[in-house]
């Protein structure tokens, strides 16, 4: 029976037809990657051009300063959520694959926002409603930049794949 054995992994490391294993890895290693750096650099661009418009309020619509810094907060709050939500998901890609990966990291970020939100108010003396309302807001807007970088990313393997 030994001999046996050592018949099949002989077989199996010449790719023979005990060769299951080698296919199972390169079917584990067509799962498209989760593309961390792009949705992490949509993030961090989403927040700056958010920043940008809520100074820009703040000059044009003359905003009262405290209601800016709760804006402030609340986009703080929206964006380590989604940066948390990233990593995680990062983290759960190699053994779920990237949309379940994505659809976790989603709900990761839609939990940590209004916590994060509430936390830093309570943390920091601003009035409330600036906070919470940016906060939401900026999740969303942050979040549909997002859903169109994994999308793209998405078609993009699914495009290379096919070729």
């Amino acid at each position: 029976m030994p001999d046996h054995d050592h018949a099949d992994a002989r077989t199996r490391d010449a790719g023979g037809p005990a060769s299951t294993p080698r296919s199972t890895s390169a079917a584990v290693s067509t799962l498209p990657p989760y593309p961390t750096a792009r949705l992490l650099g949509t993030i961090g661009l989403s927040a700056l051009a958010l920043v940008a418009v809520w100074t820009l309020v703040l000059f044009v619509g003359d905003l009262d300063i405290q209601v800016y810094r709760g804006g402030v907060i609340g986009l703080i709050a929206a964006t380590a959520a989604h940066l948390v939500g990233t990593m995680a998901g990062a983290a759960l890609a190699p053994a779920k694959g990237s949309m379940a990966a994505y659809l976790a990291s989603t709900l990761v970020r839609f939990m940590l926002t209004p916590a994060l939100a509430v936390s830093l108010y309570f943390l920091l003396p601003v009035k409330p409603q600036p906070v919470l309302v940016v906060a939401a807001a900026g999740y969303l807007l942050i979040l549909a930049a997002d859903i169109g970088t994994m999308l793209k990313a998405m078609q993009q393997r699914s495009g290379n794949a096919s070729a």
